[in-house]
C-alpha cells in the first residue's frame, strides 16, 4: 500500500479500566477480574463490568438517557479522538465513525417495553433504541460528518467496523475514521439467551470460568465495554504532525457456512478470511510472530480454531497464541475492537499476553498457548487477530499489521512499558515493524 493506514489515536473502556494503558496492564497481569454478578431473576453469573462513563459537561448532555452500550462506546470514542488530537486538526466533514455491536441499545428497548406496558413512551424513545444511536451519537458530539453507519456481524461485528473504516480511507472518502465497538450485553434477557445456546462457562471461582484452550474449559465468561481507534493514511497524519502508534496493511471479512451458531468442521471460511489478510499485507504464514485468538474457553469453538491455526501454520510450526477475554469478558460485537488496542499495545510493548486460567493445554488444541505469563515477542513481530461469531461472520482487521513509530516522533503515546514480559521465545515478522525495516509498510463458536 503506496499510503499506509495507521492508527494514531485509541481509547478503551474494558476488563474494569477505563484507559488503554491500564487495559493492557491488566491483560499482561493475566489475572482475570471476573466477578459474581447478581442477576435477578436468574442466578448469579460471572462476568467482568467496564466502568461507568464519567462524561464532561459538554458530553455529558449528548450521553442522556442512552443505553449504557452507546454510553460506553461515547467515551471510548472521546478518548481516542482526544489522543489523536483531531479536534480542529482537520475538516470534521472528513472524519467518519463506523461502529461495531451485536446487540446494540437492547437494555434501553427493553425499559420502553415497559414503559409502553405502564402506559407511556418518551418522545426521545424512537431515536435511544436504534441501532443508529451507537455510531449517531459520536457522530452528533463532534459534528462530523464524515461516511458513518453502525455495523451488526454478531461477535465479529467491531472487526467488520474496523475493516470499513479502513476502506473508506483506502477509497479516499474521508482523511480519519473512528473505528470501534461497543456492548452491554449484562443483563438477564442476554445471559438467558447464552445459557440456553450453552457457551456460558461455570466454576466454582468466578476468574477461572473462562479458560481458553484449557483441557477444562467449558465456557465464555460475558463482559462488556468498549474500545475505538482513529484510522488515517499516514501522508495525512504526518501533514498534520500526528504521532502513529501503529500501522494497519492487512484486514479482511467474510461469512462461512456452518450454521446459525459455528462454523464448517474444517473452518474452510475461517482459512480463506485469513489468507485474504494474509495476502493483502503480502505475508506468509511463516512471518506472524503471535496470534490473540478469538479463544472464547467453549469446546468446539477453542479446538476448532486450533485446527485452523494448524492447516495455516503447520502442526508444530506455529507462533504463539493467547486469548485475552478471561481478562476482558466476551464483550460480543465489541470484542474485536478491545482486542485490537490489546494487539496495538502488545506489538509497541513486543510483548504478548497470557491466557489467564490456562494451565492444562488440550490434546485437540495442539498450539503453542502462552499460558500463565507474558512473553517477549521479536523486534519486527507480525500480530494476528482472529474474530469469529454466530451465522459463520468472520473478521480480520483482525489481521492487524503495524509498525511502530520512532520514539522522537510519539512523544505523546510512549510505549507500553516492557517489564512484564519474562519469557524469553521470539518470533520474527515483517508485518508490525519498525521504520525504516524491509517488507509491506458446524460447531458453536460464540
Amino acid at each position: 500500500m503506496d499510503d499506509p493506514i495507521v492508527i494514531t489515536g485509541m481509547g478503551a473502556l474494558a476488563a474494569g479500566t477505563a484507559t488503554v494503558d491500564a487495559l493492557y496492564a491488566a491483560a499482561l497481569s493475566g489475572e482475570s477480574p471476573a466477578d459474581w454478578l447478581a442477576m435477578p431473576p436468574l442466578e448469579p453469573i460471572a462476568g467482568i463490568r467496564a466502568p461507568d462513563p464519567d462524561f464532561p459537561p459538554g458530553l455529558a448532555r449528548h450521553a442522556r438517557r442512552l443505553d449504557r452500550a452507546a454510553r460506553l462506546g461515547l467515551a471510548a470514542a472521546a478518548d481516542a479522538i482526544g489522543s489523536a488530537g483531531l479536534a480542529g486538526s482537520m475538516d470534521p466533514h472528513r472524519i467518519g465513525v463506523m461502529v461495531g455491536t451485536s446487540r446494540g441499545p437492547i437494555a434501553r428497548t427493553l425499559e420502553m417495553v415497559r414503559d409502553l406496558d405502564q402506559g407511556g413512551i418518551a418522545p426521545t424513545a424512537v431515536a435511544e433504541s436504534t441501532l443508529g444511536s451507537m455510531s449517531g451519537v459520536i457522530c452528533q458530539a463532534f459534528s462530523l460528518g464524515g461516511p458513518s453507519a453502525t455495523i451488526a456481524a454478531t461477535c465479529a461485528s467491531a472487526a467488520n467496523a474496523i475493516a470499513m473504516g479502513a476502506m473508506h480511507l483506502v477509497t479516499g472518502d474521508a482523511d480519519a475514521m473512528v473505528v470501534g465497538g461497543s456492548e452491554a450485553p449484562i443483563i438477564p434477557l442476554l445471559v438467558a439467551q447464552l445459557r440456553a445456546a450453552g457457551v456460558i462457562g461455570s466454576h466454582e471461582v468466578a476468574r477461572l470460568t473462562c479458560r481458553p484452550f484449557d483441557s477444562r474449559r467449558n465456557g465464555l465468561v460475558i463482559g462488556e465495554g468498549a474500545a475505538f481507534l482513529v484510522l488515517e493514511r499516514a501522508s495525512g497524519a504526518a501533514r498534520r504532525g500526528a504521532a502513529a502508534l501503529a500501522r494497519l496493511t492487512g484486514w479482511a471479512t467474510g461469512t462461512d457456512g456452518g450454521g446459525r451458531t459455528g462454523i464448517t468442521p474444517d473452518g474452510e471460511g475461517t482459512v480463506r478470511v485469513i489468507g485474504r489478510a494474509l495476502s493483502m499485507a503480502g505475508l506468509e504464514p511463516h512471518e506472524i510472530g503471535y496470534v490473540n485468538a478469538h479463544g472464547t474457553g467453549t469446546r468446539l469453538n477453542d479446538a476448532l480454531e486450533a485446527r485452523v491455526f494448524n492447516s495455516i501454520f503447520g502442526v508444530g510450526n506455529g507462533p504463539p497464541v493467547s486469548s485475552t477475554k478471561p481478562i476482558t469478558g466476551h464483550c460480543l460485537g465489541a470484542t474485536p475492537a478491545i482486542e485490537a488496542v490489546i494487539c496495538v499495545q502488545a506489538v509497541r510493548a513486543q510483548c504478548a499476553p497470557p491466557t489467564s486460567g490456562h494451565q492444562q493445554l488440550d490434546p485437540d488444541c495442539a498450539i503453542d498457548v502462552v499460558s500463565t505469563e507474558a512473553r517477549r515477542l521479536a523486534a519486527k513481530a507480525a500480530i494476528l487477530s482472529t474474530s469469529l461469531g454466530f451465522w459463520g461472520y468472520q473478521g480480520r482487521a483482525g489481521v492487524r499489521a503495524c509498525r511502530s513509530t520512532d520514539a522522537g516522533l510519539d512523544r505523546a503515546n510512549s510505549a507500553p512499558a516492557r517489564d512484564e514480559c519474562r519469557g524469553t521465545r521470539a518470533r520474527t515478522g515483517r508485518w508490525l515493524d519498525r521504520p525504516g525495516a524491509d517488507g509491506p509498510g458446524g460447531s458453536r463458536t460464540r
